[in-house]
């Protein structure tokens, strides 16, 4: 055994190749690695319900390990489908986001039960459907049929609008809201201090495993706190210029699967 223990990796554009697939060689050197006694973690901006079959095909129940959805958000044992960690976005702010993306003529999108639920039309309205496999459902006003706490909140345009929010907003909503960017058209509002890498940190103290111990993939803004804290940080080839500057090491791209790529080299 390497010096590391625990290999985390974001989910689109750095595990998932451009078919919104696993490839076949990633997959199988995942799962031997996992019968090897390393422990693997997916961490991503995405719903629970559309990591967990992802997770199932690596096996990773099998290794009572787990996924970090929603940014962050939840932390999920995949075997028990158990969420261990839980924080939402408050129904107070919730109202907030809606009316600022209103404002903003954004899309808005939230998840329930299941279901992404959205109002209105966009061009790129169906992208997080096709990418996460969740059903869509419209309802004509999100305020009116949310009234509970939601895991995250998603502002959709085009990129040009995006760029222009996320650099005004600067990080934070308000003061209990957090901002980020998993892809360039989409615009994530989480609960304070919800982020990859905080999530990160508290699975590694529950499974005492010492951050240093820990490698991360990643190609997007929403990984650069994942990156931020761990031993061996890598950005995939297709990451932005920003999660590049940061990371370790730049691998080959999620088309040509770069995580086994580098870990091939790292344990």
């Amino acid at each position: 055994m390497s010096k590391y223990k625990l290999i985390v990796m974001d989910m689109d554009d750095t595990l998932m190749n451009h078919e919104n697939q696993v490839g076949e060689e990633t997959k199988d050197y995942l799962i031997k690695i996992q019968d090897e006694g390393y422990k693997v973690v997916l961490a991503s901006g995405r719903p629970t319900e559309g990591m967990l079959p992802t997770a199932r095909l690596l096996n990773l129940d099998a290794h009572q390990s787990h996924v970090i959805s929603y940014n962050g958000g939840n932390t999920v044992d995949v075997a028990t489908e158990n969420v261990t960690v839980n924080k939402p976005v408050s129904k107070e702010n919730f109202d907030q986001i809606v009316d600022y993306c209103r404002k903003k003529s954004f899309f808005v999108l939230t998840y329930h039960d299941g279901h992404i639920i959205y109002e209105g039309e966009h061009e790129y309205m169906n992208i997080e459907a096709e990418l996460t496999g969740l059903p869509m459902k419209k309802v004509d006003d999100l305020k009116a049929y949310i009234q509970d706490a939601v895991p995250k909140v998603m502002g959709v345009d085009y990129v040009c609008n995006i760029v222009l929010a996320k650099s005004d907003l600067a990080g934070s909503f308000n003061d209990e809201i957090d901002v980020t960017t998993s892809k360039p058209y989409f615009l994530e509002f989480m609960a304070k201090d919800v982020s990859k890498g905080n999530a990160v940190s508290a699975l590694c103290d529950k499974l005492g495993i010492s951050l240093e111990e820990v490698i991360a993939f990643g190609d997007s803004s929403n990984d650069i706190s994942m990156l931020s804290v761990v031993g061996h940080a890598v950005a995939m080839g297709n990451a932005n210029d920003e999660v590049k500057s940061i990371a370790d090491e730049v691998t080959l791209s999620n088309a040509d699967n770069g995580i086994p790529h580098t870990l091939k080299q790292k344990l």
